[in-house]
């Protein structure tokens, strides 16, 4: 199972977006799977709705905070999501990936996200390589040719 990466969610919301057709086809193919097959974590979604609200990144695109809110409640009502959040695992398993080497005060998101993977044994769907670096995370680029797990 893949835990959605804040970047995919909004390439796929943006038409606009040259990512777009490929994000928007891939999730679509994901959540037609079945029950559990996409995972989403509060940190994602709040990352989402605080970036497509937001006109110093999206212009006059950007959406109203309702409807991006609503966006997000339309992919928690989906079958195929579920929600995972921190467990009794998460402070270590956070405290390890803390100590990767070269991380700055932007990565700490970052840190939240690639720990609950871990936690929960999923891969981390992300177009962002930057999580490359965590050891112990398993990832894929649904965007990349061709697609493959990594690690």
């Amino acid at each position: 199972m893949n835990l959605v990466d804040t970047n995919l969610l909004i390439y796929a919301t943006f038409r606009d977006s040259p990512e777009n057709p490929q994000a928007r086809a891939w999730l679509e193919k994901e959540l037609a799977s079945g029950e559990g097959a996409i995972v989403l974590c509060w940190p994602v979604l709040y990352a989402f709705v605080r970036l497509v609200t937001s006109p110093r990144v999206f212009g006059r695109s950007a959406l109203s905070v309702s409807h991006a809110w609503s966006t997000v409640a339309d992919y928690i009502a989906q079958p195929a999501v579920r929600i995972v959040v921190p467990g009794k695992a998460h402070a270590s398993i956070a405290a390890e990936l803390a100590g990767t080497p070269g991380l700055r005060s932007e990565d700490v998101p970052d840190i939240e996200v690639a720990a609950l993977a871990i936690e929960h044994g999923l891969v981390l769907a992300s177009h962002d390589h930057g999580f490359r670096r965590f050891s112990g995370l398993r990832h894929l680029d649904p965007l990349a040719e061709p697609r493959r797990k990594s690690r």
